[in-house]
């Protein structure tokens, strides 16, 4: 009975104005989940993404996918892209990766290499970028048959995962062989895997507590709008209703955007490998209540990041509020301090129940609309 309750206390009320603009154009909206369990054992969220790339695969519809793996190398973790052209391979890059990446720069040599129709699964900014090269390019645009966009809030500099990581290799004196940064239900838990086979687990928070308050977020991720990868034919990621808490099965919201991207979202439904229901677009929204507006707000980053010295073309033009200003001012100031080494001491030193409190200050700022 209290989650129902809580959605209806916290929800926010979108107008269409709102839903243009922070979600872009689309023409449908799902909460899906992969139907085989073992396709959700390892996912971030509901094995949607790998489900439908699965079964566009195997009945034909491209030949391979691209996808970002994380890798370990000399016991750090880093991002790597391949295409995957076998089940077994879509699985293995399965899960969150909140670490940078280069995508174009890795990407589009491995999608002008392969010979066939390819899916492309990246970051908001990913796929803008690669539709940017596809309208200079008529053979690489007629490789790219769908493009599948992950809800992304900001992707992180190597030295958090690199502190984290050598805070968790310190416990067991072991070399790092393996790395998941979420799995389970709802916020889930890290997970790393050490030479000796022992496993070290822990909630999400030890991680994301820094990364949802921008410290060592990229600097590219400050000049970005784009919560929901707009130019993507299908949208995928977290729906954080109340009321989806307590359900044994973590969903995945879908947004399709393009008829290929309801093509084959529809032959992932109806082959059974994918469980979905119609979804009231709001309710994408209202599980996205506090990172899309704070998200989008380009113009309070842009005005926030004169003081640090920082350069933002603000594309948007929005009113400024002066909550979202504030917010602003700490998603900067956190991103600059962790440039420097003394702030980086600061960050690192700064007790959890302190972070906390820091980043209970920020969301309530992102909690006013």
């Amino acid at each position: 009975m209290f989650a129902p309750l809580a959605d209806h206390f916290f929800k926010k009320t979108w107008k269409e104005d709102d839903i243009q603009r922070y979600l872009g154009n689309y023409q449908g909206a799902y909460l899906t989940h992969a139907a085989d369990e073992q396709i959700r054992a390892l996912a971030a969220s509901g094995g949607t993404t790998s489900a439908m790339a699965i079964a566009g695969l195997e009945k034909g519809r491209f030949d391979g996918v691209l996808v970002c793996n994380t890798v370990i190398k000399e016991g750090k973790v880093r991002s790597r892209f391949s295409i995957a052209t076998t089940a077994a391979e879509i699985l293995a890059a399965r899960g969150s990766k909140y670490v940078e990446s280069r995508f174009l720069q890795e990407a589009l040599p491995l999608i002008r290499n392969f010979r066939g129709r390819l899916a492309v699964i990246g970051l908001p900014c990913d796929i803008a970028g690669l539709r940017r090269r596809c309208d200079k390019e008529p053979e690489l645009a007629g490789k790219v048959v769908l493009t599948i966009t992950l809800l992304c809030g900001h992707n992180s500099r190597v030295e958090l995962i690199d502190e984290i990581t050598a805070r968790l290799q310190r416990e067991t004196g072991q070399e790092l062989v393996n790395y998941r940064f979420r799995v389970g239900h709802w916020r889930g838990r890290l997970e790393a895997v050490f030479a000796d086979g022992s496993v070290i687990s822990k909630p999400t928070e030890y991680f994301n507590d820094y990364q949802n308050l921008h410290f060592f977020s990229e600097r590219k991720c400050l000049a970005c709008h784009d919560h929901f990868g707009y130019e993507a034919d299908i949208s995928v990621g977290d729906v954080w209703l109340f009321r989806l808490k307590n359900d044994p099965v973590k969903h995945t919201g879908v947004i399709i955007r393009t008829h290929r991207g309801d093509e084959v979202f529809r032959l992932a439904v109806g082959c059974g490998a994918v469980q979905a229901s119609e979804l009231d677009i709001r309710d994408i929204l209202n599980g996205q209540a506090r990172s899309a507006p704070a998200h989008y707000n380009l113009s309070a980053k842009a005005k926030a990041a004169k003081l640090f010295n920082i350069q933002i073309n603000d594309t948007v033009n929005q009113k400024i509020p002066w909550h979202a200003y504030l917010n602003a001012l700490m998603t900067v100031g956190n991103m600059r301090l962790s440039e420097k080494d003394w702030g980086k001491t600061i960050i690192f030193r700064t007790p959890r129940f302190g972070l906390k409190f820091y980043l209970y200050l920020k969301k309530a700022l992102e909690s006013f609309k």
